[in-house]
């Protein structure tokens, strides 16, 4: 065999091992410790303002839209989730976007069961991040006055991130607000005698249903909130703080669901209690009014 025919032959060998060590580096081979070449971006959301001061997202939202915005407030896509998924331990909603830099806005509760409240329709491209309010749409005009009962929870979140072109997992949180209060009014008479809670009529005003893209409240028409449930029962009082004596007082309970109050607005969310019976000409004699905040 000649020089060059050997020369030829080990070349040829070394071809396969060049190919394999090519193939090795390449982002088709993935180890457990180095993942892949790719990058992810998901959100993850957080309830955590609320009296227990501890995470309630996966017990109190029961939906989720997030809608997604460009670096100039161009509106992307829509990314929605229901029922029980949210519940899974960790959730977290993936994200199919390139790098850049975003704003992802949610309005969580939007279709629940009274189909309380509406916002814009989003058209990709055209529809800016400013244009998605939130309005409460279940009012009735009730002699006189805009009525609205018993409404849905409501929850608000907003961020703004800029995904790196690097590969890996980056996962962005939205910190929640709950945008619906639940009061409770009980209503005693010191003196003993049995209340009839039909015997009164009870309402909440307010002009906070009409809610900012940053959850703001925005001017509103006055809204006369009525209690869903109210009954009779029986409340306990110290009479005398002497002896810590407890007497046991007729009440009137009334309960209701008002969108968020702000203490900023001009106009102070009132609660009033007025006698169910007309006076001669036609009014309700006031039982009491007072502020919320």
């Amino acid at each position: 065999m000649k020089l060059s025919d050997f020369i030829r032959v080990k070349m040829v060998a070394a071809l396969p091992m060049v190919v394999a060590v090519l193939a090795l580096s390449s982002c088709g081979m993935i180890y457990e410790d180095e993942g892949d070449c790719n990058t992810y971006c998901d959100v993850r959301f957080v309830y955590d303002r609320n009296m227990e001061f501890a995470d309630a997202f996966s017990s109190q939202v029961e939906a989720v839209d997030l809608y997604v915005f460009d670096a100039e407030g161009r509106f992307l896509r829509q990314v929605s989730e229901r029922g029980d998924a949210l519940r899974a331990a960790g959730y977290s909603m993936p994200l199919d976007l390139q790098p850049g830099r975003y704003t992802v806005l949610a309005w969580c509760g939007l279709d629940g069961e009274r189909d309380s409240y509406e916002v814009p329709q989003p058209e990709p491209g055209v529809t800016t991040l400013e244009q998605m309010r939130c309005r409460l749409a279940d009012r009735q005009r009730v002699e006189g006055e805009t009525a609205v009962g018993e409404i849905d929870n409501l929850f608000h979140g907003m961020t703004s991130f800029t995904l790196p072109d690097e590969e890996g997992h980056h996962t962005y949180t939205v910190e929640l607000t709950k945008n619906t209060n639940t009061v409770r009014v009980v209503l005693q008479n010191l003196s003993g005698e049995a209340l009839n809670p039909d015997d009164f009529i009870f309402t909440i005003t307010d002009e906070n249903g009409l809610l900012d893209y940053d959850n703001s409240v925005l001017d509103d028409e006055l809204l006369s909130y009525h209690p869903f449930f109210t009954t009779q029962g029986t409340a306990g009082i110290d009479t005398d703080q002497t002896d810590g004596t407890i007497t046991s007082v007729s009440a009137a309970m009334a309960e209701f669901t008002v969108s968020r109050l702000f203490k900023e607005k001009d106009t102070r969310p009132m609660l009033t209690i007025t006698k169910a019976e007309a006076e001669p000409d036609g009014s309700h004699r006031k039982v009491l009014s007072i502020p919320l905040i």
